[in-house]
């Protein structure tokens, strides 16, 4: 029996779709990792998190990656651009944190209501933008405004598929609390799963867009 023979043959083909699933997983595992490694330095954070989608959008269009080396191509070529967006993030975090803080912290009467709905909209709004921002930073040559722009645009148009990856990252935020003495096993395995999700989600809507401006 020839050595090809014996790689088509039984579970561990690799043209068995559980092993090639757990290739993808091990992957996008391996993408966890780099991305907590190279955020490490924190002005880093939003270089890793567009070389993270960078990578995880090819493994999604099936393309042959090298995941280390493609990371390492995508962290480089979106360094400035990701510590801007960072930057940004922050600013309105620190923002929501704020606004949140005094939401809940003082009673307006009445008004705390729509006070709450007025911060709790914004707040989805906010992570709805972050949610598309890296990915179309790692896809697209774009201006920071313009990244921020048509993450805004994009998560309207799309908002469920928006609210769906909202979801899936606060559920591993809440589990983490809840379940905090595994935390770093539910980041790790959950918050694997969930940037296979996501990326294949993204992957989808950034191709159907491109589909759309080319039959326009």
């Amino acid at each position: 029996m020839t050595a090809d023979e014996v790689k088509h043959m039984g579970i561990f083909s690799s043209d068995n779709p559980v092993i090639q699933w757990l290739d993808t997983f091990v992957d996008h595992l391996l993408l966890q990792l780099l991305t907590l490694v190279f955020s490490l330095p924190v002005v880093t954070i939003g270089a890793a998190e567009a070389a993270k989608y960078y990578t995880a959008q090819k493994l999604a269009r099936k393309e042959t990656v090298h995941v280390l080396g493609t990371f390492i191509r995508g962290f480089k070529a979106n360094f400035k651009q990701g510590l801007f967006l960072e930057i940004a993030a922050a600013v309105a975090l620190a923002i929501l944190a704020v606004d949140w803080f005094i939401v809940v912290s003082f009673d307006f009467g009445l008004i705390s209501y729509g006070l709450l709905s007025v911060v709790a909209v914004v707040t989805l709004m906010v992570w709805i933008i972050l949610t598309y921002a890296f990915p179309l930073l790692a896809r697209y040559h774009a201006s920071l405004w313009g990244v921020l722009k048509s993450a805004f645009a994009i998560g309207l148009g799309k908002f469920g598929t928006s609210v769906l990856m909202v979801l899936c990252d606060a559920a591993i935020l809440v589990g983490c609390y809840i379940w905090i003495l595994y935390a770093v096993f539910i980041w790790l395995i959950g918050g694997t799963l969930v940037l296979m999700a996501k990326s294949w989600l993204l992957t989808r809507v950034f191709d159907s867009l491109t589909i759309a401006s080319e039959d326009n």
